[in-house]
């Protein structure tokens, strides 16, 4: 299991997600007036394969 810690936060018109892979843990930070929660993961989900039904939400 792959802990995803999903922060809020301002981002830059254009760039809804940002993501980094920390090996024991992924941090996601989405941009809530461009994207919801459910698609930001969903688009990691396609960048990052192996976290599908392998991944356990973190809110920060």
């Amino acid at each position: 299991m792959t802990d995803v810690r999903v922060e809020q936060v301002e981002l830059d018109r254009g760039t809804p997600v940002v993501y980094r892979d920390f090996g024991g843990y992924v941090r996601l930070a989405h941009d809530p007036q461009q994207i919801d929660e459910a698609a930001a993961l969903a688009l990691l989900c396609l960048r990052m394969p192996q976290l599908v039904g392998n991944l356990e939400v973190q809110r920060g």
